[in-house]
């Protein structure tokens, strides 16, 4: 518990700015570089979440905790989460976990639930830094939200001034919490598509279709058509119809492609979870796939996980860049745009 403690005294200045941003879903402690390695405990709301990751060591009583974050963060509820490879979840406390409930980031409503059986209840909480880039950097964009899960960019994107946004993700839950979340913040420019990322990508870049994808039905059919902003935040294990994601081997058979599509000065917002895989190996891949693409790069910045995801190191696992790319003056003529795809 002191531990704990400590860590939420750190977090004081930090606690008031959430407030006054209207922001009630931030991480209490990061037991990765605070003590506890295998232990974070996040608030979301109403909420308070522990997650465990390995066999715990410490002797916690979850009464106590609970009422220790009902008295300092203003939460209702205590929810634990044992976590293991190669192991279901398993909830330990309390017998049962509460219905869905809505938090807030910067004035957003997202809808969260804690029995959710990923490592994060429809939320990640460390891809704030992304989401509150998109709320700066998307007047008038066009966004293409790839990996979409709840949709939680593509929501910021449009708060941010973005004239479309495009959500593709093969999830159908994570599209439906999208579209609630969407009609919760009241947006009126976002439109989902629930396919596989490849065929999509590769149908926007203006490339022909594999035979194996022409010859599956229920493949999703679009218009080729470029966006002048792509936020890609691919899982660090997926696999698909059209082939698996590797983040560490084979980022740049997603990062091509959307070069492809990009229209002159645009930017792709590049996330990688990999731990394995550092910021200077991430920046070199992109930079070597778009000279080759003959698309280089005009500026790469690294945008930092906030303050309360702290890093032992300078190179923690998150790693997002934003690239950015010549304009049309000095990448040449542009090429014609399509519709936006249909639903």
């Amino acid at each position: 518990m002191e531990l704990l403690r400590e860590a939420w005294h750190r977090r004081q200045a930090d606690a008031v700015s959430w407030r006054q941003q209207k922001t009630d879903c931030f991480r209490v402690f990061h037991g990765t570089s605070e003590g506890v390695p295998g232990l974070s405990l996040d608030r979301y709301g109403p909420l308070a979440l522990l997650q465990l990751f390995r066999p715990l060591v410490l002797d916690l009583d979850w009464d106590i905790l609970e009422r220790w974050c009902q008295e300092q963060l203003g939460v209702s509820q205590l929810v634990v989460w044992q976590r293991r490879p190669c192991h279901p979840p398993q909830l330990l406390y309390p017998e049962h976990a509460p219905e869905p409930v809505w938090v807030h980031e910067m004035g957003q409503t997202f809808k969260i639930e804690a029995h959710h059986r990923g490592q994060d209840p429809h939320l990640f909480l460390d891809l704030r830094c992304a989401r509150r880039y998109l709320r700066h950097h998307c007047q008038k964009a066009r966004v293409l939200n790839l990996f979409s899960y709840t949709c939680a960019a593509g929501i910021a994107a449009e708060a941010g001034g973005a004239s479309q946004v495009m959500n593709v993700d093969f999830s159908q839950v994570a599209l439906r919490r999208g579209e609630e979340n969407a009609e919760a913040n009241g947006c009126k420019r976002q439109h989902f598509c629930c396919e596989e990322v490849y065929p999509i990508l590769w149908q926007l870049a203006g490339r022909p279709l594999p035979a194996r994808a022409r010859k599956r039905p229920q493949t999703r059919r679009v218009p080729s058509r470029q966006y002048d902003l792509v936020f890609l935040d691919p899982p660090a294990l997926a696999k698909g119809f059209f082939g698996s994601v590797d983040l560490k081997n084979d980022y740049q058979s997603l990062f091509k492609p959307c070069l492809e599509l990009l229209a002159p000065g645009g930017r792709i917002v590049a996330c990688n979870n990999l731990a394995g895989v550092s910021e200077d190996e991430f920046r070199t891949v992109l930079e070597r796939c778009a000279l080759k693409a003959g698309r280089p790069t005009e500026r790469i910045r690294r945008l930092l996980p906030e303050s309360d995801f702290p890093a032992l190191d300078s190179d923690p696992p998150l790693k997002v860049l934003v690239c950015e790319f010549a304009s049309a003056a000095q990448a040449g003529a542009d090429r014609p745009r399509g519709p936006v795809p249909k639903e």
